[in-house]
């Protein structure tokens, strides 16, 4: 199962118990959660992010 597949299945089963009024609102949750984890991964690395995707 794909990780889209595994997301939204646990949006389905959770939802109503975590109070996400829609999927917006886990997805959001979802990336406040994982952003604290690649701070502290990745502290002082002074690499600046692309403004925008590469073009082809």
């Amino acid at each position: 199962m794909d990780g889209f597949a595994r997301a939204r299945e646990a949006y389905r089963a959770t939802s109503h118990l975590e109070g996400d009024g829609n999927w917006s609102d886990f997805v959001e949750r979802a990336f406040l959660a994982e952003i604290p984890r690649r701070e502290t991964t990745h502290v002082g690395d002074q690499t600046p992010f692309s403004p925008r995707r590469p073009l082809k």
